[in-house]
């Protein structure tokens, strides 16, 4: 059974990419804006899909914790790919639909501008350009649809096999294990109107290396978008993201208690199917551009991606 373009921009596997995005380095598993979609919570039909993710972001940090010491901060331009695939099946569980999925993150560029540092701030190397970063598993997810209501759980794991080096200021893998459990839920109505969402509560190990653990995370991506037809759509995305416990590790005093880091931010997204050849296929782009941070990276992300069913 093929599925319809706007199923295919369902298709939305969550994303752990360290070098982009408070926290340990003032970064995270999550990234804003890549935990929805249109349509986030619908069921697919059984089948195995593969999306791509293109991603540009442009983002800078002030002083924060890293490596067990403190970095004066930097500017950072990020050029990321990211593959994911996911299994759906026929299976039936408590009535959903079963589901598995996996994020392969790699990053193809990153150019970073340190800040120049004084007394009382660490000294660290560039970091990596490029290669693999943490993959993210979803070894399992449910999808339950009733009418115009589309609901979805899932869980995702960061496995932490990325490189990584406490001395640099960028890495591509966070150096520890992280869990999260997230729900996703959508209305579309008739009309062409749709409202989507993903909410989820992150969970972080300890990082060995640093003895720095970073504080539980809830994250929430939104949409609200309007379909002219079943095979475009456009709206506004948008994200909110706030640290819910503190920090644990090395904290200079003249950083804030805790570093707890919260953000928001929103933009424009669009989508269009396109047929080639005999295959159907979804384009899907966006921009989010962070309104207010504090303790992360803030900036502007753009993605584009492509999404199809083998």
């Amino acid at each position: 059974m093929k599925a319809p373009p706007l199923l295919l921009a369902a298709f939305t596997a969550l994303l752990p990419v360290t070098a982009i995005q408070a926290a340990e380095g003032g970064g995270s598993v999550y990234v804003q804006g890549t935990f929805n979609d249109f349509a986030v919570a619908m069921p697919l039909p059984p089948a195995v899909y593969v999306r791509n993710d293109l991603v540009y972001y442009n983002a800078e940090i002030k002083a924060r914790p890293l490596g067990g010491a403190v970095d004066a901060g930097l500017e950072q331009t990020l050029w990321l790919d990211m593959v994911k695939l996911s299994w759906v099946t026929d299976w039936k569980v408590l009535g959903g639909t079963y589901s598995a999925a996996m994020v392969l993150p790699v990053v193809m560029d990153v150019d970073v501008d340190a800040r120049v540092a004084g007394p009382g701030f660490g000294v660290f190397g560039k970091g990596s350009s490029g290669g693999i970063g943490d993959p993210y598993l979803v070894p399992a997810q449910l999808n339950w649809q009733s009418g115009r209501h589309n609901m979805a759980v899932a869980l995702g794991v960061s496995v932490p096999v990325g490189k990584y080096d406490p001395d640099d200021a960028v890495n591509l893998g966070r150096h520890y294990w992280a869990v999260d459990p997230n729900a996703s839920y959508s209305w579309l109505h008739e009309s062409g109107w749709e409202v989507s969402g993903t909410a989820g509560m992150l969970f972080n190990a300890r990082n060995p290396d640093t003895d720095y653990r970073t504080g539980n995370e809830f994250h929430l991506d939104w949409l609200v978008a309007h379909h002219p037809s079943a095979s475009s759509g456009f709206g506004l995305a948008g994200y909110w993201y706030h640290q819910t416990t503190d920090d644990d590790g090395n904290i200079a005093p003249f950083l804030d208690s805790g570093f707890r880091g919260r953000g928001y931010g929103v933009g424009p997204i669009f989508m269009k199917g396109v047929r080639v050849g005999e295959q159907d296929l979804s384009l899907i782009g966006k921009w989010l551009h962070d309104l207010d941070t504090e303790r992360r990276m803030e900036g502007d992300l753009v993605m584009f991606s492509v999404a199809l069913a083998l």
